[in-house]
């Protein structure tokens, strides 16, 4: 009997093991409909690809019936919202979990969201909200101290040199281009200079070549 029980708790510690954390999803109840809510992807980070998920039952089984527009989800932050559209991640009897229904975004700020729930369930309807905390689902997470290897910010040193040697670069191609305007403009001078000589020394020419026509 002993030795049953120490096999039974060292199997009971190895499933917990196995079975690793579990996603962290708000309860709804409604009557006899039950809608777990969270995201998809836990821990959420800002600027990653999620989705707000919806594990849907009645009456202790996967509900599989919806129709696009049945339920909508409103997703807010700091004022603002945006209304996403739910579709079934399943084929029943072929993949995925029977009552699963996503809306993909991509959360760009950390912080607190709010997810509200509206629509109709299997003729029931539906109505509440969600935020995002301890006892519902994950906040969405600043990416940087889960990043691997660590992005570096520039130092301002190398901030500065990085600025100069681009106002360097700047003034040369302003200096270059003045001096290429200004040789334009001499020819273009020399030019009118050359032109207006050549008219006057033909006016002459003419003139002379008309009084000796005279003569």
């Amino acid at each position: 009997m002993r030795r049953v029980l120490t096999i039974s708790a060292l199997a009971s510690a190895l499933v917990l093991l196995l079975a690793g954390p579990a996603l962290a999803h708000g309860s709804y109840q409604h009557g006899d409909i039950t809608i777990l809510t969270g995201f998809a992807t836990e821990p959420a980070f800002a600027g990653q690809p999620n989705q707000v998920q919806l594990q849907i039952e009645k009456a202790g089984k996967a509900v599989t019936n919806l129709r696009q527009g049945d339920v909508k989800v409103d997703v807010s932050f700091g004022g603002q919202s945006t209304s996403l559209t739910l579709e079934p991640q399943f084929e029943v009897g072929e993949w995925g979990t029977p009552g699963d229904y996503r809306a993909a975004f991509i959360p760009t700020q950390p912080g607190k969201y709010t997810f509200h729930v509206s629509g109709t369930v299997d003729g029931e309807k539906v109505d509440y909200s969600m935020t995002s905390g301890p006892a519902t689902f994950s906040e969405v997470e600043d990416p940087g101290p889960a990043m691997f290897p660590a992005v570096e910010a520039p130092s301002t040193s190398d901030l500065s040199t990085k600025i100069d040697a681009a106002s360097a670069r700047t003034d040369t191609s302003i200096s270059a281009a003045q001096d290429t305007a200004d040789t334009a403009r001499t020819v273009a001078i020399i030019a009118v200079v050359i032109a207006a000589i050549a008219i006057v020394l033909g006016i002459i020419g003419w003139r002379r070549a008309g009084k000796g026509a005279s003569a």
